[in-house]
């Protein structure tokens, strides 16, 4: 059953049983997105959003930002929404690997529910080790925090009721 609200903040697709698969309810809010970008302050590094979804958060982050989604809907929707962005078409596990310079990762990538979380828990560590990770902001949907284990500096930053689900927001650093 698809809700009104769902149908208003993203496009109909032809087989939403995917993102209900890994989790996602419908796209993140606008008080979620804003909370996001607040956890990351104002860093000098270059920013990577992994999983863009339809872009709730993508339009709060910086132009400057590079937004990974793999889901072909997904992407088509958000070339077309932010023309003059950097949107990439790839997996955020493979794009992990390939990263040359340090960033701050900003994931919505759900951990429940996603058989392929623990490769992004690995790539992720693997980054950090070669230090082209330094922050890494996410949320989840349950009090749990997905990379305490991984990086020195783990902390819950937020909850947001105003969202669907209400939301934990979680910052980690070196």
């Amino acid at each position: 059953m698809t809700s009104i609200l769902t149908q208003s903040v993203r496009p109909k697709s032809r087989d939403s049983s995917q993102s209900r698969a890994i989790g996602a309810l419908c796209e993140s809010s606008r008080w979620l997105a804003r909370r996001i970008r607040n956890a990351i302050g104002t860093p000098s590094l270059q920013i990577v959003e992994l999983g863009a979804g339809y872009g709730s958060i993508t339009r709060m982050l910086p132009e400057t930002a590079v937004s990974i989604e793999r889901e072909a809907e997904r992407y088509a929707f958000l070339k077309d929404a932010f023309p003059d962005r950097v949107i990439i078409d790839t997996c955020a596990i493979d794009y992990l690997r390939e990263l040359q310079q340090a960033t701050v990762v900003v994931s919505s990538i759900p951990s429940v529910n996603n058989p392929e979380f623990h490769h992004l828990r690995h790539s992720v560590a693997r980054a950090l080790k070669a230090g082209t990770v330094t922050k890494l902001v996410t949320y989840t949907y349950f009090p749990q925090n997905p990379f305490a284990d991984i990086f020195p500096i783990s902390e819950l930053v937020g909850l947001e009721l105003l969202n669907i689900s209400p939301a934990f927001v979680w910052r980690y650093s070196v």
